[in-house]
C-alpha cells in the first residue's frame, strides 16, 4: 500500500481526497488496492500509466508521459505519428472521411513505449493496448511482433512501431 490511498494505520483513502488522477476508473483502482490491502494481500499502487479519455467526438484517449513530461525526466525520447486513414482500413467502415491519429512516444535507450495518445472512433477502447505496454514495460521488439485483429484501430499500432528506430 502506498500514501496515495493509506491514510494511517486502519485508514484507508480512496478518490478525489488522495490527489492522484482524479478520475473514476483510478479510485476504483484504488478501492482494490485498499480492499486487497485491508485483507493483507498487500502491493503498492502503480500509476505509470492511467488512462485518460475525453469521451467527445471523436474521442481522445491518452497515456504514460507526454513529450515535455519524458524530457523533463531526462529521457531521450522518439516520436511517431499514424494517420488512420492512411495506415489502417478500420475507419472506412465508419463511414467517409472518419479517421484520426494514434501518436507513440518511446524512451530510446530503454527500447519502451513511455507515452501514447489517440485520437479517433472508440479511442478510449484502443488505448489500452498502449496502457498495457507501458505498465507491463513490455518492449518494443515484443509490441511489433503482435499479431493486431483486422480489421481494428488497434493495428495502427504496428505502423507507429514500425516508424520507431529503436
Amino acid at each position: 500500500m502506498d500514501a496515495t490511498c493509506r491514510a494511517a494505520p486502519g485508514l484507508w483513502a480512496v478518490g478525489d481526497v488522495t490527489g492522484v488522477a482524479r478520475f473514476t476508473h483510478v479510485a476504483k483502482y484504488q478501492a482494490r488496492i485498499a480492499a486487497d490491502d485491508i485483507l493483507g494481500r498487500r502491493h503498492p499502487a502503480n500509476y505509470v500509466a492511467v488512462p485518460r479519455v475525453v469521451f467527445s467526438d471523436p474521442e481522445v484517449g491518452a497515456t504514460g508521459l507526454t513529450s515535455a513530461q519524458a524530457r523533463e525526466q531526462g529521457r531521450e525520447v522518439i516520436q511517431a505519428v499514424v494517420d488512420l486513414h492512411e495506415a489502417i482500413a478500420r475507419p472506412v467502415l465508419y463511414g467517409k472521411g472518419i479517421g484520426g491519429r494514434l501518436g507513440l512516444l518511446a524512451d530510446q535507450k530503454r527500447g519502451l513505449l513511455v507515452g501514447a495518445w489517440a485520437v479517433g472512433p472508440q479511442a478510449g477502447e484502443w488505448i489500452h493496448l498502449a496502457v498495457l505496454a507501458i505498465r507491463a514495460a513490455t518492449p518494443i521488439p515484443v509490441l511489433r511482433d503482435v499479431i493486431e485483429q483486422f480489421p481494428t484501430f488497434s493495428e495502427a499500432y504496428l505502423s507507429g512501431l514500425e516508424q520507431l528506430s529503436i
